[in-house]
């Protein structure tokens, strides 16, 4: 068995699914939620789904690292996933935290939180692309 070829398919998948989650959470459930619920229970449901989505991300992207160092894919795979990795923990640990008592205390101080949070999650979803096509796309 090709142990490097099965690592390689394991990034491919685990990225591949980071990528898919990412785009359907941020792209159908959370514009869902908010037009089809009053904004407050929207945003209270997306309270609890966020660090288990955060959470997942980061799970699958630290599996997709731990597999890519026997998968021989090369370098830049290695620094796309620690970049989505920390990313992930930064909203993971850092933004939801300190969001959650913005909210509460300080509303502007909130939106600049959230706006940093859609860019850090659009980074990872655009990152886990990148990585799903140079995977699928530079010869090995």
């Amino acid at each position: 068995m090709d142990w490097t070829l099965v690592a390689q398919k394991i990034v491919l998948a685990f990225m591949t699914a980071t990528f898919a989650i990412g785009s359907f959470f941020s792209f159908v459930v959370a514009p869902i939620l908010f037009k089809t619920l009053p904004k407050e229970q929207a945003g209270k449901v997306v309270e609890r789904v966020f660090p288990l989505y955060f959470g997942l991300c980061l799970g699958l992207d630290a599996l997709s690292l731990l597999a890519v160092f026997k998968a021989n894919v090369g370098f830049i795979l290695i620094l796309i996933l620690i970049l989505t990795i920390t990313l992930n923990a930064i909203q993971l640990y850092v933004i939801i935290p300190e969001s959650r008592e913005k909210k509460k205390t300080d509303y502007k101080g909130f939106l600049k939180l959230h706006k940093i949070s859609v860019t850090l999650n659009m980074s990872v979803v655009i990152l886990n692309l990148l990585g799903v096509l140079y995977l699928i796309f530079k010869p090995f």
